[in-house]
């Protein structure tokens, strides 16, 4: 595949999943029985991307890491989910990608990764940002639906560092395994009132097309792209959601919320782009 070919492929797949607050608002179901129908039609979709039973998704090679990012997928999903059904859309997605502050909290102890005074600025700022969505009025299932969404970030963030420690062991496996938890944590969740046909066609769309299928075209084209291009494409979800909310169901995020994600999604995309800057800078290892 070719670096401009990647590129765009990339675009469209961040498009694809800056989607996913429209969809969710879209369907009338509680929200742990869509995140639980979300993960069942996402696994089965990854499952068979990955060549099904003959693939790389291999049960008796599954380690207590692979469990383990399998949960934070699951609980991820679940509170994220019910954060975009509690409050607006804007922000369930951007302070659910307040994920770096718990990885530069997490990562010395787990990675042991040291966290610099750089990236301690950038957490302030970014919670600095986050507090502002506490601002503005909002009524207790809203100010609840923030808490869930920060809470997700959480879980985001122990799956990104569970990944990473996963690179070379199939961490394809790690997300198909999350995706089937997810069905199996909020299957206690399914009941009535039952969603319309309407709704059915969301789900199918979220978990195969949002998710499942999204997922996997986003590891075949990884490779191809650095890692600075990875970050800036992926930026376009947390952008483009809440637009699209707004566009569709005329959902407008307060004042606050809007000074406030600007500074979030801005720190997150600073910060990262130079710790991808700094890393790129430094000369490679000699060999031994």
């Amino acid at each position: 595949m070719s670096h401009k070919r990647a590129l765009i492929v990339l675009v469209l797949t961040a498009i694809v999943w800056s989607s996913s607050g429209l969809l969710i608002k879209s369907v009338s179901w509680n929200p742990m029985a869509i995140a639980s129908a979300r993960g069942l039609f996402a696994g089965i979709t990854m499952f068979f991307c990955a060549g099904g039973l003959r693939g790389s998704f291999k049960i008796r090679e599954l380690t207590a890491v692979h469990f383990l990012a399998g949960i934070s997928l699951a609980l991820l999903s679940s509170f994220f989910i019910t954060a975009v059904k509690f409050t607006t859309s804007a922000n369930a997605i951007v302070l659910n990608y307040s994920a770096p502050i718990w990885v530069a909290i997490l990562a010395p102890f787990l990675l042991k990764e040291k966290t610099s005074g750089r990236d301690w600025f950038y957490v302030t700022v970014i919670i600095g940002g986050m507090v502002l969505f506490f601002f503005g009025g909002l009524s207790p299932v809203g100010l609840l639906g923030n808490v869930f969404a920060i809470v997700s970030g959480f879980f985001y963030a122990t799956q990104a560092m569970c990944l990473r420690y996963l690179k070379s062991c199939s961490p394809a496996s790690a997300l198909i395994l999350g995706n089937f938890l997810t069905f199996f944590v909020g299957l206690g969740f399914w009941g009535p009132p039952w969603p319309d046909l309407e709704s059915v066609f969301y789900l199918l769309v979220l978990g195969v097309f949002q998710l499942g299928f999204t997922y996997y075209i986003y590891a075949e084209v990884s490779p191809y792209l650095n890692s600075l291009e990875l970050l800036v494409m992926t930026m376009i979800e947390p952008i483009l959601n809440p637009v699209w909310v707004f566009w569709v169901l005329g959902e407008k995020p307060g004042p606050y919320a809007l000074i406030g994600g600007l500074i979030v999604v801005s720190g997150v995309l600073v910060w990262s782009w130079g710790n991808v800057k700094s890393k790129s800078a430094k000369p490679p290892a000699p060999e031994t």
